[in-house]
């Protein structure tokens, strides 16, 4: 006869064993439903107004697009970048956030694929604009809004800047002189002329023999110089100075402003590159001043 104790005992562990089984099971599935299937990536269009789209791809697309030399991933907290990023063998440079005051940014080369966390770190500007890191902490906005340029009216104070909607910002770019994004220097302090949704700006060019070159730049993203620092946003009345302008680390540049005094014809005063303080309406201010300082007769 069987014994009905040992026969409850086996039952016993057989139940265990399908027990173990089961959870066995639900872990591995559970573990297969909870990887995703598909990512968002930065995928490099070769055009330079609207360099990345931003795209979902399976894990097996992946792999694909980390072979193409300006794909990005993950894409960054705060989007696709608006100007496009160098290849350099996989690497990406861009400016790391310190939390400094006097250093806000760190530049650092980082791996695309993964961006080595940094994705995830708001304020980080993706990839390091083309002047290099700002020397003042640029402060990022949500993806589904832009900052403007908007004209008031008022030529004491020709702009106010906006943080505004996607849909308000078609709404600003029909306003016959507001423009987006903000400049990295701020908004202009004199109105800027727009004709048929473009204005002239002076590119800075790092050539000391042509500081300047006049470009006229959509209002519309401004075919991303808003990031570039040392343009002046707009260009000078006369255009482009022609000299290697003297300039601060506040972005300021100095000059020569006409007085009207015949004994002391011009004060070599210091204003902020940006819209010039107006100095640029001033026929007879020079602009920048020369190497030698401001001269001594008219």
């Amino acid at each position: 006869m069987n014994d009905p104790g040992k026969m409850t005992f086996k039952l016993i562990v057989v139940t265990q064993i399908l027990a173990l089984i089961l959870l066995t099971a639900c872990a591995t599935v559970g573990s297969v439903l909870d990887t995703p299937t598909s990512t968002n990536i930065c995928h490099a269009t070769d055009d330079p107004s609207n360099p990345y789209e931003e795209i979902t791809v399976t894990n097996a697309e992946l792999n694909e697009h980390l072979a193409h030399p300006n794909d990005i991933f993950p894409v960054p907290v705060d989007g696709c970048p608006a100007s496009p990023a160098a290849d350099s063998g996989g690497k990406i440079t861009i400016c790391h956030v310190t939390g400094s005051e006097t250093n806000p940014y760190s530049e650092i080369t980082v791996s695309v694929n993964g961006l080595e966390g940094h994705d995830k770190h708001d304020g980080d500007i993706i990839p390091v604009p083309e002047g290099g890191c700002p020397a003042s902490l640029v402060v990022s906005t949500p993806q589904d809004s832009s900052t403007v340029c908007h004209a008031t009216g008022d030529t004491a104070i020709p702009y106010e800047e906006l943080t505004v909607t996607s849909a308000e910002l078609s709404e600003h770019l029909e306003h016959p002189n507001d423009f987006s994004p903000v400049p990295v220097s701020g908004c202009p302090a004199t109105l800027a002329v727009i004709s048929e949704g473009m204005i002239a700006i002076c590119h800075a060019t790092g050539d000391a023999a042509t500081p300047y070159e006049e470009f006229t730049v959509s209002v519309d993203g401004l075919d991303g110089h808003g990031v570039h620092e040392g343009d002046v946003f707009p260009s000078t009345e006369g255009g482009c100075p022609t000299a290697d302008p003297v300039v601060s680390g506040n972005d300021k540049i100095t000059i020569c402003h006409a007085t009207g005094s015949k004994k002391n014809p011009y004060n070599e005063i210091t204003i902020g590159v940006d819209g010039l303080s107006g100095h640029n309406q001033h026929e007879g201010d020079i602009i920048p001043a020369p190497a030698g300082g401001c001269p001594t007769t008219k």
